[in-house]
């Protein structure tokens, strides 16, 4: 398998985490590693150093090497720099499982010069494929390492939060799990910790896989919608993730079908009760609002407003991506609509 550029490498890395929400500044374009970039979003800044390389099947032929053996092969560099603020990530990008694995940089500050490797498994690639992210527990001779595999979708979730998972050496082979735990499943996690430490470190990485499971909602929401609004199509990466039913409701979940991909302006009527979508997926206006907006004077723009609205949203392609009815009727009802336009 041929190696792609590392100029078209990080290229690609840089289209991915500005597609899910992020900006990124690159003060100067290099062909050769480490990229230097800042990843900002609205949480938080991120810089970084990016060590990538294409990850291939393992060397020596048949017999010599596991058949499930997947790797990179690094040259021209001694070690893994590590700078105070700084996050390096050391990684890979498999064409054919289509995901990312990153290895932990603190374990390979140094090595040799004679085109060293860094392995993952087959099996780890393919499941992060399918579920988004998974792990796995590697001895190495500078320590205990986590190889973290992650989806495009969760790319820019793993660059700005997770580390910790590369800390996660005795709790590796849960964190798939913990990826689609439900409350009942996590507590039997935490309860099944033999000692004080192991509970809190359980803890901590319970804390990160539900910070995964949010983030996870926006990119799987926006990827429905091709990355643009349900109601004026625009893109501009200025489109977010709306929850139908409001993440502070009991019932509210980061399923795709309880989302609807809206710009900051549509979004900001949704969750402000101006703008509605019905359960057949009609877009109508809150009388009650428009009245309030009346009267204390904040209805400058309305009138256009309403008259660049479309009949109804669009809707996702598939099918078992489209908001459901119930949870259209519910949201209007938790914004507090009119009993009339909740149908």
């Amino acid at each position: 398998m041929a190696g792609i550029r590392f100029s078209q490498l990080i290229d690609n890395f840089i289209t991915t985490i500005e597609r899910y929400g992020s900006t990124v500044l690159q003060p100067e374009i290099s062909s050769s590693r480490p990229a230097n970039i800042r990843v900002i979003t609205s949480e938080q800044v991120t810089d970084c150093k990016i060590f990538l390389w294409t990850i291939t099947p393992g060397g020596g032929g048949p017999g010599v090497r596991p058949e499930s053996e997947r790797r990179i092969q690094m040259t021209n560099i001694s070690g893994m720099p590590l700078w105070p603020g700084v996050r390096t990530l050391l990684g890979g990008w498999s064409q054919e499982f289509g995901v990312y694995a990153f290895w932990d940089a603190r374990r390979h500050t140094k090595f040799s010069f004679r085109s060293p490797s860094l392995q993952v498994d087959a099996n780890t690639l393919e499941t992060a494929g399918t579920t988004g992210i998974a792990t796995q527990f590697r001895p190495t001779k500078e320590g205990e390492e986590v190889v973290v595999a992650v989806a495009p979708g969760s790319l820019l979730w793993y660059v700005q939060n997770g580390l910790p998972l590369h800390n996660s050496q005795d709790d590796a082979a849960f964190v798939v799990d913990l990826a689609a735990a439900s409350p009942e499943e996590e507590r039997n996690f935490l309860d099944s910790a033999q000692s004080e430490i192991e509970s809190a470190r359980r803890y901590d990485l319970v804390e990160t896989m539900r910070a995964f499971r949010d983030a996870s909602f926006r990119p799987a929401v926006l990827q429905a919608y091709s990355y643009k609004c349900a109601v004026c199509n625009c893109d501009l990466k200025l489109v977010d993730a709306a929850h139908i039913v409001p993440i502070t409701h009991p019932t509210s979940t980061d399923e795709v079908t309880n989302g609807i991909a809206l710009c900051r302006l549509h979004h900001g009527a949704y969750d402000n009760a101006l703008l509605g979508v019905k359960s057949d997926c009609q877009i109508v206006i809150n009388p009650n609002m428009t009245n309030r907006l009346h009267e204390i004077g904040l209805d400058s723009g309305l009138e256009e407003f309403k008259s660049r609205l479309p009949d109804v949203i669009r809707v996702p392609a598939s099918i078992e991506a489209r908001p459901t009815p119930d949870r259209l009727r519910l949201g209007l009802k938790l914004r507090g609509w009119p009993e009339e336009q909740i149908a």
